[in-house]
């Protein structure tokens, strides 16, 4: 163990590394600061509406949902990355020692935090019981956030293990994204379809008049989930933990930890070499298409540059997705009338317009458009490129993916819900907001790109000019989505609205387009 030290120490240095920039420090550290609070928040909130046994069941399901978050997004990279292959390759040390530092290093970071929002949880116990049932608990609730790690990643070790039957990189991350959204919403559909009369009952019930009344009603709630898991025979008997009970599960886990963690890092070291080997030697190519014209060129560049790393395919991937899983969501709320309110009711058209327009606009595309090209900037500036079309082609490449996805949403929901001509203005209103958004989101990053990134997500994860541009596009959004709401406010019919809407929509972006080729020519 004294020897794979240097090998935790490395991976520990590489992946989890200070930001550069300051914004991306101060904000990582508000976010933490932000999760602490919410975490303790709902710890207490639980704490002071059930009894102590659904609270000591609750702080286990709660532990384990951050926990299995925070591992998809942190461990997943680091254990299944290639990157190291390189420096790791020509090393007499075995790919079992490699694969064994980097799962211990990309759990390391998720276990302290979840270890850490657990202290509240543990005082709290401390109370309610006393330190040898406090002790007990918190230690058996880390052990079981091990073992969701280790058998996550022991499943997509399987999968890793297969991957070549993808027929690309992207295929293969798209595939490993989808079974970790389902292994993880899988306990909850359980719960979901197994209790829906029940839930469906409660939520009927709902009384939100007084705070004792929604006290009350989301004590309900909280209780059909924990009388549900007591039901299931396999977790009889093992909330409230006895001596007897304690060495017995302690052991158990323990056990399956091991083996799941031996299994791993068997099934990841067999294919360390070839794997590793195959993602080094790929040349970072794309087909080149003749066109008769040289915006053909341009927007094939832009294509190129997405085409050109699997990580900046997988976020085209999700632009593109993402609003009509939204959509699906949105309508079995709706049709099911799961809220039990009005208001929703009555103006669900403009709750989905907007919804989607959000969605599709707040997106990791179309604020790092020059952030991607990274080493290739260059030579944007040196070679005889004119930067108003290169800005354009980048703006019909972000908008061609977000117009995608709510054209695919839209379908959906005139499909299911409704279908009129004021749905086909808003419509053409969404994509034309769509469009003037990514006029407007790139344009920070076009005089500050972050191009000293050395692996894809950091051109995008890391970059604080995802989260800058929205402060030049969201504003447009929120005053006619304010203006929209204001007209309504005032019982102006939908279709003189919806033209209304369109009408300052298309001068606005009208506005915009030839505001930022007169700033280009200018220059």
């Amino acid at each position: 163990m004294k020897d794979n030290l240097p090998l935790f120490k490395f991976f520990l240095t590489s992946v989890y590394t200070k930001p550069k920039h300051p914004i991306v420090q101060v904000l990582l550290i508000l976010a933490f600061i932000y999760i602490a609070l919410q975490y303790c928040v709902f710890t207490f909130i639980i704490y002071f509406m059930a009894t102590s046994e659904v609270f000591l069941f609750y702080s286990f399901i709660l532990s384990n949902s951050i926990t299995y978050i925070l591992i998809s997004y942190f461990a997943i990279s680091v254990v299944f990355s290639q990157s190291d292959f390189s420096i790791f390759a020509h090393l007499p040390i075995s790919a079992k020692r490699i694969v064994m530092a980097k799962i211990v290093s990309g759990v390391a970071l998720p276990i302290s935090v979840v270890g850490i929002l657990s202290i509240p949880t543990f005082f709290i116990l401390l109370i309610e019981f006393n330190i040898g049932f406090a002790t007990k608990s918190i230690v058996f609730l880390l052990m079981v956030n091990i073992f969701i790690t280790l058998f996550l990643l022991c499943v997509l070790s399987i999968l890793n293990h297969y991957r070549t039957i993808f027929m690309n990189i992207a295929m293969y991350l798209m595939v490993r994204m989808t079974l970790i959204l389902g292994i993880g919403i899988c306990p909850i559909v359980y719960i979901w379809i197994n209790n829906i009369e029940t839930i469906k009952l409660v939520l009927a019930k709902i009384d939100t008049s007084t705070i004792a009344s929604l006290s009350a009603s989301i004590s309900d709630i909280l209780d059909i989930g924990y009388r549900f898991a007591m039901q299931q025979q396999w977790l009889e008997g093992i909330l409230p933990l006895t001596s007897v009970q304690s060495v017995l599960y302690f052991s158990i886990i323990f056990l399956l930890c091991f083996l799941l963690f031996n299994i791993t890092i068997t099934i990841i070291a067999s294919k360390y070499y070839e794997y590793g080997s195959a993602v080094n030697r790929i040349e970072k190519t794309a087909k080149v298409w003749r066109g008769n014209t040289r915006w053909s060129n341009y927007l094939q560049r832009e294509y190129w540059i997405i085409q050109s790393e699997p990580y900046f395919k997988l976020q085209a991937i999700l632009g593109v997705i993402m609003a009509p899983i939204g959509t699906v969501i949105y309508l079995m709320v709706i049709q099911m009338n799961m809220l039990k309110a009005d208001w929703i009711v009555d103006n669900k058209a403009y709750l989905f317009v907007y919804m989607i327009l959000f969605m599709s606009c707040m997106n990791n595309i179309s604020g790092t458009p020059y952030s991607r090209e990274g080493k290739y900037y260059a030579l944007s500036k040196t070679l005889p490129f004119e930067p108003h079309k290169i800005y354009l082609a980048k703006v019909v490449i972000s908008s061609s993916i977000s117009a995608l996805s709510v054209i695919i949403s839209y379908i959906f929901y005139m499909l299911f819900e409704k279908n009129d001509v004021i749905m086909m203005l808003y419509l053409l209103i969404t994509l034309l907001l769509v469009f003037s958004y990514n006029l407007l989101s790139p344009l920070y990053d076009k005089r500050h790109p972050l191009l000293d990134w050395t692996i894809p997500s950091e051109a995008i994860k890391s970059n604080p000019t995802v989260l800058i541009s929205l402060l030049y596009g969201l504003p447009l959004l929120i005053i006619i989505a304010l203006f929209h709401f204001g007209l309504l406010t005032f019982h102006v019919s939908s279709r003189i609205t919806a033209v209304i809407i369109l009408i300052i929509v298309t001068i606005s972006t009208i506005t915009i387009f030839y505001k930022n080729r007169k700033g280009y020519v200018n220059n």
